[in-house]
């Protein structure tokens, strides 16, 4: 069925979805009957039939679940529907479909972001047909909302072009020119593409008239859609468009990485002039990254003076720019960077991003001096650095010159912290993936092929889950084919090891092992694991959360306060709640920071591969990574969720709908945008 474009309805404005968020919880419990006869949607997580709904979404009860779609209360309804969100079983669409005609709009939402989430081409005609053509009153925006962005998550190319067609909507059309960004952003992000869909999205973010939520997402759809191609002509919409979005870093962000796509002359024209003026750290950062899409020359020049900017996300994104995009022919330029810039004070980890980005590219045969002194330098402050993250980036910077795998090993397995030790199995990894490693070793390849083939079996003998999975993939270098090595009493000690890991909380460790026995087997690799139900939601906590409970994360560079969202996630926030009760997340570090992307904490190790004994389930709601500060599970997969968390430096729409939002940053975001790697939670306080 064509669209018709009255169907095109805006995606709901944040300020609608927090109200959306919130109108349940507060509204008075009222009986059963009543709920029924008004056909009220009413989550409140004190009702014993709303916990048991929420039990079976849990329990991945799906038999069970089916059954409450047809049940006479709208909220029991409403929550089976939603189930299917986090459970995406493509069976569900057929029962799914019925409950887009309910009579109760808030259950028609439910199942149509399901059906979305689902994500089976079968979806796409019901969800079409469910669209409400005569909405004059704008009675339906909500629902018309959701079942547009699910149709993207969904649909087929007759349905992208069918609303790249819409050219009729007036800059005052708000919700329908939202709605049409965010499905063709979603189209996009699935690889499907159409050339008109690019030109209205040019022309949206072009036009400073157009509602900003809209222009965000035709922003982020030109900065992440791999096939939409932009010619100069874009360039220069995108590029009076970013002028004209000042007040708006979020739209900015987005359109210097699509000028960064277009790769032409007018996109380079304002990112080189914008970048000297720009005042937002992480619209600086994309400006960087997208000027790797330019001459190498010219760019140069440019990046080097932000490795001394004072905020260190943009210091350590120019001198990452060097590693990825540098030349030999300036492999001894980086190294002296700091330097030649004076008394400035550079971070240590851009300092050793520069190291790296020499190592990589000077030749140890023109340049040995130089090289020697890079190498030399790396070693001297792994072994003064007190930071562990410290240590571990000079780690990856010595991988860059293979001769280092002794000193990787001696040095990175013997550190007392696991960060160092997982980040030692990786570079070794590394080495072993290098596509030159038997020209870069010469004759004395054989030896050290066979002798990185004996650190990972040490890594395997260890049993330490970080170093299992950092590293252990590089006994599946096809180059190496270490099958030649192979024999039984071998795969039998890597089998034996595979059952010595402790099951959920090794994982990542066991997928990684897993593959490495069935690849020297000649077996497929095996599928994702998929972890039972091992840990309840736990109701007696969260009956006394309400939407005034605030978790306070103390650092010594200032207090982040969170709120938290229970309707949608309560496995989630109840875990949360119950780990920061018992102080498990005091004194743990801030493991992973990626500028302008996610700081992540909770891992016991240390390392990003630690968990307890344990695992949460997905819990996906109707909650977007729209806006800055969300607070986001980490996962190695569906259902795999444990105690690490993120927090989002801005709009990251691609985690929609794969990584459980159970919060927000409700003050203290400037603290987190100057969180680095090793920063610690000092402490946590709840307040409920």
């Amino acid at each position: 069925m064509p669209f018709h474009p009255a169907r095109f309805i805006k995606i709901v404005a944040p300020a609608l979805w927090c109200l959306l968020l919130f109108q349940f919880a507060c509204t008075p419990p009222e009986s059963a009957e009543t709920e029924e006869k008004k056909g009220v949607v009413n989550i409140d997580l004190r009702n014993a039939q709303v916990q048991k709904l929420y039990n079976l979404r849990d329990q991945r009860k799906v038999d069970s679940l089916r059954q409450y779609l047809s049940d006479k209360n709208a909220t029991l309804r409403y929550l089976a529907a939603l189930s299917f969100a986090s459970i995406r079983d493509s069976n569900a669409i057929d029962a799914l479909t019925p409950l887009l005609k309910d009579a109760v709009e808030d259950v028609r939402i439910a199942a149509a972001f399901s059906l979305g989430q689902i994500g089976h081409v079968r979806a796409e005609k019901p969800l079409t047909q469910a669209f409400v053509a005569t909405d004059s009153l704008s009675q339906h925006q909500r629902l018309n909302a959701v079942i547009l962005e699910a149709i993207g998550k969904c649909g087929t190319l007759p349905s992208l072009k069918n609303m790249a067609s819409v050219r009729t909507y007036q800059p005052s059309d708000t919700l329908l020119l939202e709605g049409q960004c965010r499905a063709i952003y979603r189209f996009g992000h699935r690889n499907i593409t159409d050339p008109a869909a690019t030109v209205q999205m040019v022309a949206y973010v072009a036009n400073e008239r157009i509602p900003a939520p809209a222009r965000l997402m035709a922003a982020q759809y030109l900065a992440s859609a791999k096939d939409a191609a932009l010619d100069s002509a874009q360039a220069v919409q995108m590029a009076a468009a970013f002028v004209r979005a000042n007040s708006f870093p979020d739209i900015r962000m987005a359109l210097a990485t699509a000028l960064g796509k277009s790769a032409t002359q007018p996109a380079f024209a304002i990112l080189s002039k914008v970048i000297r003026s720009e005042q937002d750290w992480r619209v600086k950062c994309n400006i960087i990254n997208a000027l790797s899409k330019f001459q190498y020359d010219t760019v140069r020049t440019l990046v080097t003076p932000y490795v001394a900017d004072p905020n260190a996300h943009v210091s350590r994104t120019a001198a990452t720019f060097f590693v990825n995009n540098g030349q030999v022919k300036d492999g001894d330029f980086y190294w002296r960077i700091p330097g030649n810039m004076g008394n400035v004070n550079i971070p240590v980890l851009s300092q050793i991003l520069l190291l790296q980005a020499s190592n990589k590219f000077l030749s140890g045969k023109t340049e040995p001096q130089s090289k020697d002194f890079v190498n030399y330098r790396l070693k001297d402050i792994f072994q003064q650095s007190k930071n562990p993250y410290e240590r571990a980036a000079c780690l990856t910077a010595l991988a860059e010159f293979g001769w280092n795998y002794r000193w990787i090993h001696d040095k990175g397995f013997n550190d007392a912290h696991p960060a160092v030790k997982s980040g030692a199995a990786e570079a070794l990894q590394t080495i072993m993936k290098k596509p030159n490693f038997y020209a870069f070793y010469g004759e004395a390849s054989k030896g050290v092929r066979r002798e990185l083939y004996y650190y990972m079996r040490e890594i395997i003998a260890s049993g330490d889950a970080g170093m299992i999975a950092a590293g252990i993939g590089g006994l599946r270098t096809e180059a190496l084919n270490y099958k030649t090595l192979r024999d039984t009493a071998r795969i039998d000690d890597f089998k034996a090891a595979l059952g010595k890991l402790k099951m959920p909380r090794d994982v990542e460790a066991y997928a990684a092992l897993d593959e490495t026995v069935a690849w020297f087997e000649g077996r497929p690799a095996p599928p994702p694991f998929k972890p039972q139900w091992n840990h309840p939601i736990n109701w007696e906590r969260m009956k006394v959360v309400t939407h005034e409970t605030t978790v306070t994360l103390e650092t010594a560079k200032g207090k982040i306060v969170l709120e938290l969202y229970p309707e949608w996630a309560p496995g989630s926030v109840a875990n949360f709640l119950e780990l920061a009760g018992t102080g498990f997340f005091n004194e743990k570090a801030f493991h992973r920071v990626v500028p302008n992307f996610v700081v992540q904490g909770g891992c016991p190790r240390g390392d990003g591969y630690g968990a307890l004994d344990y695992t949460i389930r997905s819990e996906i709601g109707l909650a977007w990574y729209d806006k800055e500060g969300y607070l986001g599970m980490a996962s190695a997969g569906p259902d795999t969720e444990g105690t690490q968390f993120f927090i989002t430096h801005s709009p990251t729409p691609q985690l929609d709908g794969n990584y459980t939002i159970f919060g927000r940053v409700k003050s203290g975001m400037e603290v987190v945008q100057q969180i680095l790697p090793g920063d610690v939670i000092d402490q946590v306080n709840i307040q409920y």
